[in-house]
């Protein structure tokens, strides 16, 4: 005979920004009672993240919801689609049948599911949580995108059915087209002679050089689409499309969600050499926007450099303790020269350096202090802050150093033939 059994609600709720939530699933133990009923239970989702404490208990009262930290106050990132019924309806038996079930509806980016347990279900609240847990951990791009999430179930003695409901930062069509998009760019970015610290880089400045940090966008400024079609978002949508280009070039990386003071903030680990790194490309693009500008302060950091102005979970992530690429948090303005990166060494100065990719040591070219670095047929350009700010070139080797204007001079980038560059309005000049 079916008892009556207080069923568990797992609620998990992302906030906006979605940094915020934890990978927490609700633990409560399911009681017996005399009655030959199933009763189910659903709690309405809160703006707080809470700890679900509601049992039946003999006369069948129910506890109140506690929130279980006070986060300050953010809105519901705005989700992509409605929810719609599945097609289909999954059977399992088991936690891994359960776990692939569930990855299955969210990798698809399905707003609803329903599974058919079957089997003992003593433990039905520990297997639905161990296969909640394995499918959310199994990608981190897609529970990245998950901006509301609920889960309910109701079961007898040996059968159970779970019932899941999520919407998303993004459409399956917008999912479709981040896919086949970041195939064909990283064809563009990346050949097979690269280092991983050179695949690294390229994603970082593929994102930094293509986006401008805002979240006044058409879809969700948290999503890879929006990032990658609209070249705007916030760091949510940078992150997540830096995971998705870092896997497909075979780079094993993680999804990180913490704090820059108050605020909710993501970004990347990244895994080089058996050794994690931090990789904040948010941070790396200067703001407001300048064309061509990229930074690498927050370019694989260790733990120990990024926790001055980021802070989160430390158990919940790898290690970083690794400074092997330290040399590159002095870089601003880069240009590349075959394996040669000319920039503006902000640790002294801001005089022209040059980096040897290979070796990773740095020499000065020039005493110059220097802006808006850019490179083309045998020479180096950038705006001169020893000299008015004038507009200077230089050969690699560090000769032949001139002015071509008096005028304070920035924003230098190439294009077709012509360097382009800011003095009181924009100017060409051919090449």
């Amino acid at each position: 005979m079916w008892k009556k059994l207080a069923i568990i609600v797992i609620i998990i709720i992302f906030i906006d920004p979605i940094y915020t939530a934890g990978k927490t699933v609700v633990r409560q133990v399911a009681e017996w009672t005399n009655n030959d009923e199933i009763e189910t239970m659903l709690l309405s989702t809160k703006e707080k993240i809470v700890d679900v404490t509601a049992r039946l208990s003999d006369n069948a009262s129910i506890e109140t919801a506690i929130p279980i930290e006070d986060m300050h106050d953010m809105e519901v990132a705005p989700t992509a689609q409605a929810i719609q019924k599945p097609e289909t309806k999954l059977v399992v038996t088991n936690v891994k049948e359960m776990t692939d079930a569930m990855y299955a509806y969210y990798s698809s980016f399905s707003p609803k599911f329903e599974i058919q347990y079957k089997g003992n279900t003593q433990r039905i609240e520990q297997i639905v949580e161990e296969a909640y847990n394995n499918a959310i951990e199994r990608d981190d791009y897609v529970y990245g995108h998950i901006s509301k999430h609920s889960i309910r179930f109701e079961y007898g003695r040996n059968q159970a059915t779970i019932f899941g409901e999520q919407s998303y930062l993004m459409t399956p069509e917008q999912a479709a087209y981040v896919e086949m998009n970041v195939q064909e760019i990283i064809s563009k970015i990346s050949n097979t002679s690269m280092s991983d610290v050179e695949k690294v880089r390229a994603v970082n400045d593929y994102i930094v050089a293509n986006t401008a940090y805002t979240d006044q966008t058409n879809s969700s400024p948290h999503s890879a689409y929006t990032v990658l079609a609209e070249h705007g978002g916030v760091c949510q949508g940078y992150a997540l499309l830096a995971h998705s280009m870092l896997q497909k070039l075979g780079i094993e990386t993680k999804y990180i969600v913490g704090y820059v003071g108050q605020e909710g903030h993501a970004w990347n680990l990244v895994k080089l050499g058996g050794q994690w790194y931090h990789l904040d490309t948010t941070w790396n693009d200067p703001v407001p926007d300048r064309k061509g500008a990229i930074r690498y302060q927050y370019f694989l950091v260790d733990d120990r450099t990024m926790a001055k102005d980021h802070s989160w979970i430390a158990e919940d992530y790898p290690k970083a303790t690794s400074t092997l690429y330290s040399y590159y948090h002095d870089i601003d303005f880069p240009a590349q020269v075959d394996n040669q990166l000319y920039f503006s060494n902000i640790s002294d100065d801001n005089k022209l350096y040059v980096l040897d990719m290979k070796t990773g040591k740095t020499k000065r070219v020039t005493n110059s202090r220097v802006q808006y670095v850019v490179y083309a047929d045998g020479w180096l350009y950038y705006s001169n802050y020893s000299r008015g700010a004038y507009l200077t070139k230089i050969r690699p080797d560090g000769s032949g150093e001139q002015s071509l204007n008096r005028e304070d001079t920035k924003d230098l980038f190439v294009k077709d033939g012509y360097l382009y560059f800011t003095t009181n309005e924009l100017k060409k000049m051919a090449l």
